[in-house]
């Protein structure tokens, strides 16, 4: 005699499931921003920074980026002078910004460093933003600006510019969460 059988339907836990684990596959290329490192040093009478920051985009900044949207980032370093009694005093503000680009027809992706015009270009996007996320040796601010009585502390903060968006997506960043990469704030102890 042949066995018949028959098909069970599946409860509720386990399409819950089903779905939770397709989210999470989606999701894998989650973006973010986040700066593993960063810290100070002084040479010659000048305090420089290192940092280094790792940077993933997301499906939709990627999906612009491949179809020729330029994306602007922001890097905004700041040193404070710890006060006691009263909101610490800003000593400087410094602003980095760099571009990311792809060429299709050449199938490589460039960052341009907007502030000294130097640019690389790179066959993968990986390896592009890992260079936009490395800051080596960048001028900070003068050891003269520093007294040795007081406590510094030092902060990065690494964003995507949105305003820079051509018109469209520059609406769709204001109400999607996909657009909105911006690491937290980093900070470490200068002196």
């Amino acid at each position: 005699m042949a066995e018949v059988r028959t098909r069970k339907n599946k409860p509720a836990s386990q399409w819950l499931w089903l779905w939770f684990v397709c989210c999470l596959t989606v999701s894998s290329h989650a973006a973010g921003m986040r700066f593993e490192n960063a810290s100070t040093y002084l040479d010659d009478g000048i305090y420089y920074l290192d940092a280094f920051a790792r940077v993933e985009l997301g499906m939709a900044p990627e999906e612009a980026l491949m179809n020729g949207v330029e994306l602007h980032f922001l890097v905004d370093v700041t040193v404070l002078r710890k006060r006691r009694w009263w909101i610490d005093k800003p000593v400087v503000k410094r602003q980095l910004r760099y571009k990311l680009y792809f060429y299709d027809l050449t199938r490589h992706f460039r960052v341009d460093n907007l502030q000294t015009g130097e640019s690389e270009n790179y066959r993968n996007l990986g390896a592009a933003l890992r260079f936009l996320g490395q800051i080596n040796r960048f001028a900070l601010i003068e050891a003269s600006r520093i007294r040795s009585s007081r406590s510094y502390t030092a902060s990065i903060n690494l964003s995507l510019d949105n305003t820079r968006l051509p018109g469209p997506l520059a609406a769709q960043a204001v109400v999607s969460d996909d657009w909105n990469l911006q690491s937290e704030e980093f900070q470490w102890s200068l002196n």
